[in-house]
């Protein structure tokens, strides 16, 4: 952050408003990046489920 958005930063303090957070620093939020992962975890997790249900509907009902 410059000077500038540091001072406007300690008057918004000083004056009792909130602080804003800048989405550029990815030290500001690591939560938004846990939940990508989640995210992307849980579809790779439901793709892989539902291609192990349908080899196995292959292998045993459709061979049959």
């Amino acid at each position: 952050m410059s000077r500038l958005d540091e001072r406007k930063n300690a008057e918004r303090v000083i004056f009792g408003e909130e602080a804003l957070v800048s989405r550029d620093d990815p030290s500001q939020s690591p939560a938004d990046y846990r939940v990508l992962y989640v995210l992307g975890f849980g579809i790779a997790g439901a793709i892989l489920a539902n291609m192990t249900l349908f080899i196995y509907f292959v292998a045993v009902y459709a061979s049959g």
